[in-house]
Order: structure tokens, then sequence, then C-alpha cells
């Protein structure tokens, strides 16, 4: 397993101390211009980070995230991706702790849904 968080450039101090095989700072708000960059530059990350795990029993990329709403989404978007096209399994935690802590049933559907745990 490798770790990876995305943070807002505006967010980093609030997280030291916190260990993760690599980090990527992320501009605060994002525009439609450049949120194709950051996505190109979070799959190459990612890509990087799978290369990099010598564990095939636990292969895999755990993201952690504290940054704006469309790199969310951005994130979402590559875990589908990158698990159909090259078979990469991201991970975002982060989602089923936010799901959980609302206790919204229909948005955990979704989340598992995306996760291949439903039909």
């Amino acid at each position: 397993m490798r770790t990876l968080f995305v943070v807002s450039e505006e967010f980093v101090d609030n997280h030291v101390g916190e260990e993760y095989d690599s980090i990527l700072e992320v501009e605060h708000q994002p525009t439609t211009q450049t949120i194709q960059e950051w996505a190109n530059r979070v799959r190459g990350r990612i890509r990087k980070l799978w290369q990099e795990d010598p564990d095939d029993s636990d292969k895999r990329v755990v993201v952690s995230f504290d940054a704006a709403p469309p790199f969310n989404t951005m994130l979402i978007d590559l875990q589908l991706i990158l698990k159909e096209s090259e078979n990469i399994i991201v991970e975002l935690p982060y989602l089923e702790e936010s799901t959980q802590q609302l206790g919204d049933e229909e948005a955990q559907q979704l989340v598992d849904r995306m996760e291949g745990k439903i039909q």
C-alpha cells in the first residue's frame, strides 16, 4: 500500500507531522482551465506510487484529501477511470468517513456503487 495526500496550499499547515508516501499541494481554487492539468498530475503520481508498491498482496494507493470540492470530484473520476483502464486500485477513505458522519444512506449507496460493492 502506498499513500498520497492531495492538499490545498492553504491547508498544508493544518497537517504538519502527518506522513504520506507522496504529498501533492494543489491550488486552493482550481479553474476549468487548470483542473485537467491537475488531473494529469494526480494520475501520474498515482501511477508512480502504484508501480513503486512492492506488496502485491495489498497493492493499492490510498488517497487522503483536504482541498476544494472540484478536486474531490476529480479523484472520484480518477478512481473509476484508473480501475477500468489500468486495474489500479485507488481508495478514498475520506469519502467513507464523510458519509458515515452524515448518515446519508443514499450517499453511502453511491459510494458503494463506485467501489463496486453493489451493481
